[in-house]
């Protein structure tokens, strides 16, 4: 992947997609780096939403201006001094803005830090032309918005005309949990939960959601007659927490793609 964000679905995605329904038309809400949507098998439709204007930026520009982003990468300096220009200053241009973003996102010790990451194990520099090709191959011919996810999902339009759209679709969804502390631009509280739950339901389309067990999400998720998959433990930067995955339809537990 080329992008590295805490809280991505890239380790437990296999596990998590064996809960997935057969689709033809995929969409999510909150791409984020893309954990789930790179790790799974590319449907016919696809289409991916995130809020945060520097991921919008990043995968447009991997989509739009990959020779240009490749370019610039290799010869960026990754030193301390870029770091702490960077922490205080943003950029519009788009290449600059991506890079910026890959070196806050990619290089910063715990993801939170203000210290570069060392390693003498990983080969994301070595890799990244190889990252940079495979990202833009799959994200080829994928529609990529940049909205509230209120706004995205009622955006969404099926056509009336026998095809049964809302049948082949299917909406994953790995919002910020609530209870976490993310590093990135937007969090989650209740009432963002609620409307989120309110607005896969109004969209009439199988859907799963991601979360850990919290009290509230078990409650709306019973409340609402919804059905909940025990995924595992998984640690995030303080303790451990038990992944879960809300869905409105039942399965067999087998790969249908």
């Amino acid at each position: 992947m080329i992008l590295r964000r805490l809280g991505n679905k890239k380790k437990i995605a296999k596990e998590i997609q064996k809960y997935f329904p057969e689709h033809k038309i995929y969409i999510e809400p909150f791409f984020g780096a893309g954990g789930m949507f790179f790790n799974k098998p590319k449907a016919k439709y696809n289409i991916v939403n995130d809020l945060d204007s520097d991921v919008f930026n990043l995968f447009n520009v991997v989509l739009n201006q990959k020779e240009e982003l490749e370019k610039a990468f290799n010869i960026m300096p990754i030193h301390s001094d870029l770091l702490n220009y960077w922490k205080e200053n943003e950029e519009t241009e788009p290449i600059k803005k991506a890079l910026r973003f890959l070196l806050l996102s990619n290089y910063i010790l715990n993801g939170n830090g203000s210290t570069l990451r060392v390693s003498f194990t990983d080969r994301y520099d070595e890799k990244f032309n190889c990252y940079l090709e495979n990202t833009q191959k799959h994200l080829f011919q994928s529609r990529f918005l940049n909205k509230d996810f209120k706004d995205f999902l009622g955006s969404l339009s099926f056509q009336n005309d026998g095809r049964n759209d809302e049948e082949k679709t299917f909406i994953y969804c790995d919002p910020p949990y609530l209870d976490t502390n993310d590093n990135y631009s937007n969090s989650f509280a209740e009432t963002d939960s609620n409307d989120l739950f309110d607005s896969l339901e109004e969209s009439k389309c199988k859907f799963a959601m991601s979360e850990f067990n919290h009290p509230f999400i078990l409650d709306q998720a019973e409340k609402r007659g919804l059905n909940i998959i025990y995924i595992g433990e998984r640690q995030n930067l303080k303790n451990r927490r038990i992944e879960v995955l809300i869905t409105n339809y039942k399965n067999n537990q087998q790969s249908l793609f």
